[in-house]
């Protein structure tokens, strides 16, 4: 009996090893709720022309005429819930820059004349809020396909500032929008995953055109079923032209990565 002991108290912490890191079927694991969040690591390129009530805006490129910061380390979160072939993605980021230069040109900006010459702070926040539903199509022991629909909304702040009397200005602006949405999951072995999925639309509705693509690739490892490390690339592009505010031409790229959790 003491043998018999010896030989089994070993051998257990080796069992619950081997129960967790063996395959589980994902209804047995609970994979119904998950939360993932990241940093990511994104340059920035584009441009803004800000009409106000009296006078149209000036074309200016966020590097080159305001030198607002190219790299920028944005916060990503993701929320989602998965039942049936169904699955709901909550999406959320935030990127903000700042910059300060002496002004090469002249330009006008939501009716504020900023003059070359003048030294003019800059800040610019932009953050997107996405609910986005997707149905999987193809359900198969190494990939999976869905499709979708999602609801966004880019929330895009940008101050400037010459330090003259009514020399700030501001221009807050949100825009909702509808985008179509695909994506693909590769799984060679079980707990690594390679993940692509885009979403966009095209559309001109009221004299508002809209064209934004925001796609990603993802892979992504599982511990026990339920600690998760991830690494990917994400490119973010919207450009918007409105008959009453002007227009906006931006896009994010970069690497990112994270942690998940699920349940």
């Amino acid at each position: 009996m003491k043998l018999r002991r010896k030989v089994v108290y070993p051998i257990l912490p080796l069992a619950f090893v081997v129960l967790f890191a063996a395959p589980t079927p994902a209804h047995a694991l609970g994979d119904w709720v998950g939360v993932e969040g990241a940093f990511w690591h994104n340059s920035q390129s584009g441009s803004a022309s800000i009409d106000g009530d009296v006078f149209g805006g000036t074309s200016v490129d966020f590097q080159d005429t305001l030198d607002l910061d190219r790299t920028d380390n944005s916060k990503m979160g993701r929320v989602w819930f998965h039942w049936g072939k169904s699955r709901l993605f909550l999406d959320y980021f935030d990127a903000s820059r700042k910059g300060s230069t002496t002004l090469t040109q002249s330009f006008f900006f939501n009716d504020t004349l900023y003059t070359a010459g003048q030294v003019v702070a800059s800040d610019l926040d932009v953050k997107l809020l996405q609910a986005q539903y997707r149905f999987t199509l193809a359900d198969l022991k190494l990939a999976d396909v869905s499709l979708g629909l999602v609801l966004n909304q880019a929330k895009v702040n940008m101050q400037l500032d010459n330090g003259l009397p009514g020399g700030r200005t501001t221009f807050d602006k949100s825009v909702p929008y509808p985008t179509v949405a695909a994506a693909v999951t590769l799984k060679p072995v079980p707990g690594f995953h390679i993940r692509v999925e885009a979403n966009g639309v095209k559309l001109n509705i009221g004299g508002t055109r809209v064209s934004v693509l925001d796609a990603r690739a993802q892979a992504e490892v599982y511990v026990a079923h339920v600690l998760g490390f991830f690494a990917g690339y994400r490119t973010f592009h919207m450009a918007a032209d409105d008959k009453d505010f002007g227009s906006v031409d931006n896009t994010f790229k970069g690497p990112y990565a994270g942690l998940g959790l699920k349940f």
